[in-house]
């Protein structure tokens, strides 16, 4: 195969998988299902939240899951599995939902947030395998589809739930997921083994990665730094690099996800008009989306330990200016630490594939990429916590906040030596 023809189908395969994250997207769209969900079948909202924290938990175990079934079943195996687990749990959210906020919470948080997982996993570790001269660039583009999922599919179900019933909208909701999933598991291929070859980087690494991908589906992704211990020999639960990084993301996640789930009542409580904080609100997934494609970009111009100081300043300035928001009770200084904060959660997805592949190498990379972003459970525990025994105060949630990102910082610093890639 010659380059242009590589570089016209890698290109192929990204896009295909950038848009078919936009079915995985929807998960964040939860809160349009939650509302209708609770006023039809009369459940307390303390209880239909709880949903999304088991749907997050399951995203991690999918991810994990994700490992084992791409061995056994190969890419199109894996896939197939996902689009299984998010037509039943779609369809099942709709056809069992009547029966007891279980059916919610079995259907909803655990199968489609395993199906997610799983998904996202397996679509990151084969199609960044083609890009090893443009993994931050790759990861980036994909993770834009996944964060404008719910702006762009969220706007088209919530339409349909007006018109014609959430039951309705779950149904379409997992029609597309079928057709969307069946076809990217036809369609996308594992890279030649010569693609580093014929791009002129890495070559050895790749050949390691493509040996791990074969027919025996073992797999694994190029790259790794040359450092005094080899990346395949380290240990990902005795490497003090790896809570570093994880404390690192748990705070970024955290704070963005305090964002996310009340940047419309925060405005509505400084004074910002109703029209705009909605406005916000159909803001954020755009900021998110584009924020990971910015990252991964950066990431390949000036490396990990560049960008994880920059994340964690943009976080920690985002932080502190929400706090200020509310102390001076300014909404505009409020819109800015919201978008500021959003850019930090936006980018923490791309440093998760960079960390996993740079720090430990090729041999395991799916392995360990999805034990790092189990750090997406962490971020929303830490999250839950800061909320609770704030009470629920804006001032004090930010603040707190601020002062985690100032950790964050300074771990970004401290554990600089660890994530510099050669």
């Amino acid at each position: 195969m010659d380059i242009s023809t590589l570089k016209r189908k890698r290109y192929l395969y990204l896009f295909a998988s950038a848009a078919s994250f936009l079915v995985l997207g929807l998960v964040y769209a939860w809160s349009l299902f939650a509302t209708p969900l609770a006023e039809i079948y009369g459940w307390e909202m303390s209880a239909v939240k709880v949903t999304f924290t088991i749907c997050m938990m399951a995203f991690c175990i999918g991810g994990l899951i994700g490992v084992r079934v791409l061995k056994r079943l190969g890419v199109r195996g894996a896939i197939l599995l996902a689009a299984t687990l998010l037509v039943c749990g779609f369809a099942g959210t709709a056809l069992l939902a009547s029966q007891g906020i279980w059916a919610l919470y079995v259907c909803y948080g655990a199968l489609i947030g395993c199906g997610t997982g799983l998904g996202y996993n397996v679509t990151i570790a084969t199609v960044t395998l083609w890009f090893p001269d443009r993994t931050g660039f790759a990861s980036g583009v994909m993770f834009m589809g996944f964060g404008l999922g719910s702006l762009t599919l969220g706007t088209l179900t919530r339409t349909i739930i007006n018109a014609a019933g959430i039951p309705v909208a779950l149904g379409i909701v997992a029609a597309t997921a079928c057709i969307v999933f069946v076809f990217l598991a036809c369609f996308l291929k594992r890279a030649p083994e010569n693609i580093a070859e014929i791009l002129k980087v890495n070559a050895q690494e790749e050949a390691l990665a493509q040996e791990e991908l074969s027919s025996d589906a073992e797999f694994a992704l190029d790259a790794q730094p040359a450092m005094d211990m080899t990346a395949d020999e380290r240990r990902i639960f005795h490497d003090p690099a790896f809570y570093g990084y994880y404390l690192w993301a748990i705070i970024i996640l955290g704070a963005g996800l305090v964002v996310i789930g009340t940047s419309m009542q925060g405005g509505l409580e400084l004074g910002v008009h109703e029209a705009f904080a909605a406005t916000l609100v159909g803001i954020i997934p755009i900021v998110n989306g584009l924020s990971g494609l910015t990252m991964g970009v950066i990431y390949d111009k000036k490396g990990l330990q560049f960008s994880m100081i920059l994340v964690a300043t943009v976080s920690f300035t985002a932080c502190t200016i929400l706090a200020c928001s509310f102390f001076f009770h300014q909404g505009w200084l409020y819109v800015i630490g919201c978008l500021m904060m959003v850019m930090g959660y936006g980018s923490v997805a791309p440093q998760a594939t960079a960390f996993a592949r740079e720090r430990y190498g090729a041999k395991r990379f799916p392995h360990h990429l999805a034990i790092v972003n189990t750090d997406i459970a962490g971020g929303s525990a830490f999250q839950q916590v800061v909320m609770s025994a704030c009470s629920g105060i804006s001032l004090l949630v930010y603040a707190t906040m601020a002062v985690a990102g100032a950790v964050a910082f300074v771990t970004s610093l401290l554990f600089a030596r660890y994530t510099t890639r050669s």
